[in-house]
């Protein structure tokens, strides 16, 4: 299936849309849920949104918000390079997009906002708000149903393993790109459904096949 022929594409934050600062960099070697070896041995932790009821829940911790605003005068957080292309590109060819990441509700939506992005992007959701976290399928279930869009009609995009080992458990189209956390090696290991090295290339390639 062409790049461009999805309905709804459905990205990651850190690594992909916005550079991972090192704190979340470095907090990703303590959980187990990254470590693909762990995952691939333990499968039956990450599908069970199936027998789950998914409850949407946003709750905005004030002491994390406090916080996080007052990193934000120390830290500014950057868009990848062509960030801002592919969701215009995405946007123009009137397909449904959104942001699915373990990070905080707070964070994604201030940062979002922060960075000229909320025109692009019809819907954010932390895996927190569901307490699913990658890569148990549950959010990106959760996404698919609330556009209404069938599973072979999505596509998740992301920079790490985990991300379309995510994609594979919920039965969605993956894609990596190589200018996040994960190297390209790595990536294509988890033998994603599409590969490119950056978001120019996605963009390129979108195009390319459009005309």
């Amino acid at each position: 299936m062409p790049i461009n022929d999805f309905e709804l594409y459905i990205f990651d934050w850190d690594g992909t849309l916005s550079t991972s600062t090192p704190l979340v960099k470095f907090s990703r070697f303590f959980k187990r849920r990254y470590n693909v070896k762990y995952v691939r041995s333990h499968p039956e932790y990450y599908k069970r949104s199936r027998n789950k009821k998914l409850v949407f829940k946003e709750e905005v911790n004030r002491s994390y918000a406090g916080l996080y605003d007052l990193y934000l005068t120390f830290a500014k957080p950057r868009l990848q390079i062509g960030a801002v292309d592919i969701l215009r590109t995405l946007n123009e060819a009137g397909k449904q997009t959104a942001i699915f990441s373990d990070s905080k509700q707070y964070r994604l939506v201030k940062e979002i906002k922060l960075l000229g992005l909320s025109d692009y992007v019809d819907y954010v959701l932390s895996a927190d708000t569901v307490k699913m976290y990658k890569p148990n399928p549950g959010g990106l279930e959760l996404v698919a149903k609330k556009f209404g869009v069938s599973k072979k009609n999505c596509i998740y995009i992301g920079d790490m393993a985990s991300d379309i080992l995510t994609a594979r458990f919920a039965g969605v189209s993956s894609c990596g790109v190589c200018n996040g956390v994960d190297s390209r090696d790595v990536l294509k290991k988890m033998d994603p459904n599409y590969l490119f090295s950056d978001l120019i290339k996605m963009n390129k390639e979108f195009w390319s096949i459009h005309d």
